[in-house]
């Protein structure tokens, strides 16, 4: 879908909610999602978020796959897949290290190098990395009634 705020020319206008709410369309939407397709991708890491879920932080990592293929299948100009990572912490609120200890994570930031235990690191860091590796499979939800893309496994790209 075009820019609501570029014209054709590339200039910038106005968006004028009003304008938008009051418009006169043809057509249907559609009412069914179509996941990422089961498989093996290359993607980057296009953007970071938090989350929480009771007292557990996740981080929401969003990869845009590298497909052209996918693209054209899906109609979408960047396919994406969301990855939540729940993160062990210690009593303090820190990330937590050791044995058993945000293993996920660890996976994460060794396909894209930034696993070094000499070397600082941060979440943002992550940002814009890639390409890697990621394994797509499918969750079933029944609030949605359908599947959903989840990613199953992350590693270093060849």
């Amino acid at each position: 879908m075009a820019n609501p705020n570029t014209s054709t020319s590339g200039e910038q206008s106005a968006f004028d909610p009003n304008v938008f709410l009051n418009q006169e369309v043809t057509g249907a939407n559609d009412v069914k999602y179509t996941p990422i397709p089961i498989g093996e991708y290359k993607a980057y890491i296009d953007d970071l978020g938090t989350d929480k879920y009771e007292q557990t932080p996740i981080l929401v990592v969003t990869y845009a796959l590298l497909d052209e293929k996918l693209k054209t299948e899906l109609g979408l100009e960047k396919p994406t897949v969301i990855d939540r990572i729940f993160l062990d912490v210690d009593g303090a609120g820190n990330l937590a290290f050791g044995k058993n200890k945000n293993i996920k994570l660890g996976r994460l930031r060794e396909a894209v190098g930034l696993n070094d235990p000499k070397k600082k690191f941060n979440f943002n860091m992550l940002r814009g990395l890639g390409p890697l590796n990621i394994l797509v499979e499918h969750n079933f939800n029944k609030k949605n009634e359908g599947p959903f893309a989840n990613v199953a496994r992350v590693t270093r790209a060849a």
